[in-house]
């Protein structure tokens, strides 16, 4: 998924010989691709070459943006980060552990985007986490789930920031914390949520 989009061109990730196109989502999580037989995951824009003497031109590909996968680690999430505009365009790749140990149900892991330091309250933990980099707290709720507060504050121990959010035993979401839209405004914050497939009970005999 981008951090911001949608994209300024269509995509494509290789898979060995194969390129395949990405339809990433904006305000949810992109259906899955699978990677058999790349170490990396690389983003390419296509061009289609004009014919020459009525004979098609294979398209010509250009990569955008690269990043190795996490060794032993599956599923992974890719957070796209495009550069401004189609001129000299440039993806930067954010590989995340999606498994279910590196990311359990029930928690939230904030990601700071923006180049300040920043402290997290949620769930009765307080976290400090530097620029560009990232955390994970349970959110200790209850089966039927329920609103957590939640706070951000800045390097001078103020409040910039505060909202509750909806938290669920079988659920976890993702905090994207970026900077302000305006000099001294708020930060930036946007949410991603996924429900995790719940196992059906037994039917009785």
């Amino acid at each position: 998924m981008p951090w911001e989009g949608p994209l300024p061109q269509k995509v494509y990730y290789q898979d060995g010989e194969d390129y395949r196109e990405v339809v990433p989502y904006t305000s949810s999580r992109s259906l899955p691709h699978w990677l058999e037989k790349s170490k990396e995951f690389r983003l390419f824009t296509m061009t289609q070459p004009k014919a020459n003497g009525g004979n098609e031109q294979e398209p010509i590909y250009t990569l955008v943006g690269q990043s190795k996968l996490i060794p032993g680690i599956s599923p992974i999430l890719f957070i796209l980060i495009p550069s401004q505009g189609e001129e000299d365009f440039k993806i930067r790749i954010m590989a995340l552990d999606d498994s279910l140990e590196g990311f359990p149900a029930g928690s939230f892991r904030f990601a700071n985007f923006s180049a300040a330091d920043l402290m997290v309250k949620f769930a009765g933990a307080i976290k400090e986490i530097p620029a560009r980099e990232m955390t994970i707290i349970k959110s200790r709720i209850g089966k039927n789930g329920g609103m957590v507060p939640f706070l951000i504050g800045n390097q001078n121990g103020e409040k910039v920031f505060e909202t509750r959010l909806f938290a669920q035993a079988s659920g976890r979401e993702i905090v994207f914390i970026g900077p302000p839209k305006e000099a001294g405004g708020l930060p930036s914050v946007r949410f991603l949520p996924q429900q995790l497939p719940q196992k059906l009970p037994q039917k009785l005999p």
